[in-house]
């Protein structure tokens, strides 16, 4: 017996609809900001925070948060600066030694912020031995005398040492993903699905480099091997959410 080749196909009923978008919206569904899936559990992924609270965070050099830096509305939140409180630069209370780190972040106008990663404690300021990220409003920020910065401190960049591939950046209040790469002396900085920077630490070309800026008179500079990430006060607001790390 052959089937009609004209047969009526079943009608979709509204049920069936419903059924349909709701299975539509769940594949689509954005991941909740500060979770893992069960795939990245599996790959290795930790938290660096958990969206509620500043756990697995403290002061560089053990100094007091001051309520510079809180748990806002999902996202780890640093304050403007006021007279009353000093910088407060904070650190994984954690270390790392190669490691994929993926972070998103936003700014507002004229801020000035950054990551920092192989910190080691002593020092002054975290950046005396932990080689920045560099997170900035490229254009809209301005130095002590009223100038812009130059393209070796723009967003993404080895701050200070290597010039930028492009400009990623989104619009000021939007947030940016980034990622830093490290698998021995080698590393990337990515920003937006974008490599902005790509360098191997201690080569004769990083050495070169160093040699013509501030930090070719730090001694321990980029010299731990290991140690904390940190995030930059340097007085302006900035958020940071979805902060994830992979041991490599």
């Amino acid at each position: 017996m052959t089937q009609n080749k004209h047969q009526t196909m079943k009608p979709i009923t509204p049920l069936s609809l419903l059924t349909l978008s709701f299975l539509t919206a769940c594949a689509q569904a954005p991941q909740t900001p500060n979770t893992l899936s069960s795939a990245e559990k599996s790959e290795g992924w930790q938290h660096l925070f958990d969206g509620q609270s500043l756990s697995g965070w403290r002061g560089y050099n053990q100094i007091e948060l001051h309520n510079a830096w809180t748990a806002q509305d999902g996202a780890l939140a640093l304050s403007a600066k006021t007279a009353d409180r000093p910088q407060v630069n904070i650190i994984t209370e954690e270390k790392f030694d190669d490691f994929d780190f993926r972070f998103e972040w936003k700014i507002t106008h004229g801020t000035n912020s950054g990551v920092m990663f192989h910190i080691g404690e002593g020092p002054k300021k975290p950046y005396h031995t932990g080689p920045e990220y560099q997170i900035i409003d490229n254009h809209g920020y301005r130095d002590k005398n009223g100038n812009p910065v130059g393209v070796k401190h723009h967003t993404a960049t080895l701050y200070g040492i290597e010039e930028p591939a492009s400009d990623e950046t989104k619009p000021i209040g939007e947030w940016n993903q980034s990622r830093i790469l490290v698998q021995g002396n080698k590393v990337e900085h990515w920003l937006n699905g974008v490599i902005i920077a790509k360098y191997e630490m201690h080569s004769a070309d990083w050495k070169a480099k160093v040699a013509q800026t501030k930090f070719a008179t730090w001694e321990h500079f980029a010299a731990t091997g290991q140690g904390h990430l940190g995030l930059q006060d340097h007085n302006h607001p900035v958020w940071f959410r979805n902060l994830k790390i992979k041991r490599l």
